[in-house]
């Protein structure tokens, strides 16, 4: 089944960069419907052309799941194919700097981060339907607020439902240079600590005051102590603000806390930490209330990550290609929802290049086609 893969591949190259090139100058920010809902039509479109539906979950929501799915009915496990289309620009900046591809080299917004990964996804899925793979079903899931942590519709708990029973995952975000292939990464959390104290005048009567910040001073101190980086775990209270003057016993004060693990187990232990001494805190009178506004989970190394890394491998020198070799790396991404739900998956499976949410990224040409081939050469591999 391996030559009717690289074959569709190699024949629809020019397609599939034009399409490509058509998805880079098409703005996509999830906070945006408009542009949203314009990316979703383009990718509806091309897969209908090809003869798959396009189905839109959440189609209620500013931000919905796109699915397409190959052998629905077979009775096997399915197979996930996972990506995202939305980037980190603001609507307007594919006009300013649109996609190019010059030799080797793609530019233009989203062009490393992940508008080729999405293409990937979608060629792999192709190249099987044109192999006639019939061994699993396969399901491609592409969302739109992936970059914003879904903070505004229930996105992850649709990737989980839309992925529920599956056997492997393979998330198309993209790549460094160094053919590495993702098999954990850290995830991570939000956490806003308000704090409510009660305001005095700071000359006059003190007394009756319990300041808000000094009790915001302690849950910075006991919550960045809980970092620990050998172990991979991470509290930074990034944002603080608190108090109207210096002459009153401030009654508010407030900080946003960027919360980073290496596994499910430290984020939830972290985050119970952080509810623990909210719970208790250091200034009498004063209160603390904890809000987790958006999660998202670590991709957790399974105990059948390392089989499917090596099937990977395998499909690598089938291919003649060179072989990929496993990494831990610390960007939080979409694979943590399946690993979450016990799915071995394999991560960074897109585009090679660089200077991702930059004016400076870039993808390699060729990785995409290498790496699409590679990832349908192992499904169709896979017992």
């Amino acid at each position: 089944m391996t030559e009717p893969i690289t074959t569709y591949l190699t024949a629809h190259q020019t397609e599939l960069l034009s399409f490509t090139t058509a998805l880079i100058n098409q703005d996509t920010n999830a906070l945006d419907a408009a542009s949203v809902d314009a990316t979703l039509t383009l990718v509806e479109d091309f897969l209908t052309s090809h003869g798959l539906t396009a189905v839109r979950e959440q189609s209620t929501t500013a931000n919905p799941v796109l699915v397409a799915d190959l052998n629905e009915t077979a009775p096997s496990a399915p197979l996930i194919l996972l990506g995202h289309l939305d980037t980190v620009f603001p609507v307007g900046t594919a006009k300013q700097r649109p996609g190019v591809i010059d030799g080797e080299r793609l530019t233009g917004p989203g062009s490393n981060d992940m508008k080729p990964g999405a293409v990937m996804a979608i060629a792999t899925l192709l190249a099987l339907k044109e192999a006639n793979y019939q061994a699993h079903p396969v399901r491609l899931i592409l969302v739109t607020d992936e970059e914003i942590l879904h903070k505004n519709a229930p996105t992850k708990e649709t990737i989980a439902r839309l992925s529920k029973g599956a056997v492997a995952g393979f998330n198309f975000e993209s790549a460094d240079p160094d053919n590495g292939i993702v098999t954990g990464r850290k995830g991570g959390a939000i956490v806003d600590l308000t704090v409510t104290g009660i305001a005095a005048h700071s000359g006059k009567e003190p007394e009756k005051g319990r300041s808000a910040v000094l009790e915001l001073a302690h849950q910075i101190i006991k919550a960045e102590a809980l970092t620990d980086q050998a172990a991979g775990k991470l509290v930074n209270c990034g944002l603080v603000s608190g108090g109207t003057s210096e002459n009153i016993i401030p009654d508010h004060a407030h900080t946003g806390i960027a919360v980073r693990f290496t596994t499910k187990q430290q984020g939830d232990e972290l985050l119970v930490a952080l509810q623990e001494q909210a719970a208790h805190p250091t200034v009498a009178g004063a209160t603390v209330e904890m809000k987790v506004t958006t999660k998202i989970d670590s991709m957790d190394t399974l105990p059948g990550t390392a089989a499917l890394l090596e099937k990977l491998q395998a499909s690598a020198r089938l291919l003649h290609q060179p072989v990929p070799h496993g990494k831990q790396t610390g960007g939080a991404s979409d694979a943590g929802v399946l690993t979450a739900h016990n799915i071995p998956t394999l991560c960074g499976l897109g585009i090679m290049g660089g200077g991702a949410h930059t004016a400076h990224e870039y993808g390699l040409v060729s990785s995409m086609f290498d790496r699409a081939a590679l990832v349908a050469t192992t499904i169709a591999h896979l017992d």
